[in-house]
């Protein structure tokens, strides 16, 4: 839930930032945008900087009677106070962190271009933080409304600054992590039941995750002769399929918690709660494997080299990775740095790193393991604490 806990210098040390950020890149404004819809995973920039995520939900332009609902934009002049544009005026003032809040009347792209003009910034070189939220219609007519404007891509500038988290938000992120660790037990739990169908352990775990005020962005799920897949179902991203007896049930379970402040771990069970020689030596390994990259996760190592201390243990084990990714930075939403191959990114203290792996045998099946870790200057602190198995 986003409420006005956040103290206001967190805000005014993020504009700074962001300011900084313009000059370095030679522009006099950042143009920040998001789209909301109930989530957050597409609106982080915009709770980051303003505690505000726009509610309709997507919804094509209708000419003549709005352009760019469901979408919103933070404006940071190098030199000033930041401003908000807002899909509609009826936004909640006491949460918001930044008072210049504007109402675009539904006609974001408009609304933005006026408030360029009026800041003097109508043929300037401007920053704009977009990312994929920015639609191409969208996009189109912003142009069209502010054609003097010399737009500059600058996608992941604000992602950047997030990266690098305050005490504050270390807070907000173990806290997140409490319910994420509850709201998994009881997923592991409801999947360990014969005949419990994939949508069932997904509702155990939403049914707590909820009602602690959480907004769910992803529960992706597999079992039995479907575990090789990431997530079998599409939209959702669960079945309801019956678990059988001896079924590997595996889900990656992501939700924002506390502030837009978010968890992401996985887990994985076997129907009837009987783990057969085979399971187990995949899910050992696994787990095995992550804690190394717990282990390993300090300032100054690489996300490549993360990535590889994974895939060691898992390689050492005869054991097959599931996909080319060990996991990532998170915070509000998920952030760089990857931990993939050939990212020469180094790991600071003041990230949040989320370490991963899908892992098995096609003649045994597949699991995931999933730890969150708050790094240190001297420690690694891990958050994820629900248990490995039940």
């Amino acid at each position: 839930m986003l409420t006005n806990r956040t103290p206001r210098s967190e805000y005014e040390l993020r504009w700074k930032k962001a300011q900084a950020a313009a000059k370095a890149h030679n522009v006099e404004a950042l143009v920040v945008w998001g789209k909301g819809g109930g989530t957050v995973d597409t609106a982080n920039d915009l709770i980051y900087l303003a505690n505000y995520c726009p509610v309709f939900p997507y919804a094509p332009d209708l000419p003549g009677r709005w352009a760019g609902l469901s979408h919103g934009a933070v404006i940071i002049p190098a030199k000033g106070e930041p401003i908000l544009i807002t899909e509609s005026p009826a936004v909640r003032r006491d949460v918001i962190a930044i008072d210049d809040i504007r109402s675009a009347d539904g006609f974001v792209p408009d609304k933005v271009a006026a408030t360029l003009k009026e800041l003097g910034l109508a043929n300037s070189r401007v920053g704009l933080v977009a990312g994929p939220w920015l639609v191409s219609a969208i996009h189109r007519r912003l142009l069209e409304k502010a054609q003097g404007v010399s737009f500059v891509e600058l996608d992941y500038v604000i992602e950047g600054l997030r990266s690098i988290k305050t005490p504050f938000e270390f807070e907000l992120l173990r806290e997140a992590a409490g319910v994420g660790n509850a709201a998994m037990e009881a997923m592991m739990k409801s999947a360990s039941i014969v005949g419990t169908t994939e949508a069932d352990a997904v509702a155990a775990a939403y049914d707590i995750a909820i009602r602690q005020g959480c907004a769910l962005i992803d529960a992706a799920c597999s079992s039995g002769p479907h575990s090789a897949f990431y997530s079998h179902g599409m939209a959702p991203q669960w079945t309801t399929r019956k678990l059988e007896d001896g079924d590997i049930f595996h889900c990656d379970l992501y939700g924002a918690a506390v502030e837009g402040y978010t968890w992401d771990f996985s887990r994985s069970v076997v129907a009837g709660g009987e783990w057969s020689a085979a399971q187990n030596e995949i899910y050992d390994g696994a787990i095995a494997a992550i804690d190394a990259g717990v282990a390993a996760c300090k300032p100054g190592v690489t996300a490549q080299k993360l990535y590889d201390v994974v895939l060691d243990v898992l390689n050492s084990r005869g054991i097959y990775c599931g996909y080319p990714l060990h996991g990532h930075s998170y915070g509000i939403g998920w952030e760089s740095p990857w931990l993939v191959p050939g990212n020469d990114t180094q790991i600071e203290a003041g990230m949040a790193i989320a370490i991963e792996c899908m892992a098995g045998r096609p003649d045994v099946g597949f699991v995931k393991y999933e730890h969150n870790v708050l790094v240190h200057p001297d420690r690694t602190e891990l958050i994820s604490t629900c248990p490995a198995r039940i």
